[in-house]
């Protein structure tokens, strides 16, 4: 029994590491997706203009949790995903991870991309 305890309390507590981990900010929402990044893993790169982020797109009829590493380089326009992962939103366990980068994206001010990278870089 004391072992069977010891057990649930590590589980929770690494369980909690994990949720703690993550400052997800809101961008927007449509329907049962909501849009956010990670206030926490925003990383300006000392050489250029180009940062990197973890954006999630949280899918609640599915029960899935979407996770890109994004690489933008506001100065281009443009956007590259770097990896992604999909995990199940409750349990936060691990369903598919793909570590390939994308062709790198352009976006313009007025998408909802840009309006989604004037969110990260000046807030409200």
């Amino acid at each position: 029994m004391k072992k069977f305890l010891l057990l649930i309390a590590a589980i929770l507590m690494l369980n909690g590491a994990n949720c703690s981990a993550e400052n997800l900010k809101f961008i927007d929402a449509m329907d049962d997706t909501g849009y956010y990044y990670d206030a926490d893993s925003v990383r300006q790169e000392s050489w250029s203009s180009a940062f990197t982020v973890k954006m999630a797109v949280i899918k609640a009829d599915l029960n899935r949790m979407y996770i890109y590493d994004v690489r933008i380089v506001p100065n281009d326009k443009t956007y590259e995903i770097l990896s992604s992962q999909i995990q199940s939103y409750d349990t936060r366990a691990v369903l598919e991870s793909k570590s390939t980068r994308r062709t790198p994206q352009r976006y313009s001010d007025r998408s909802e991309f840009g309006q989604m990278v004037n969110l990260i870089l000046y807030g409200d």
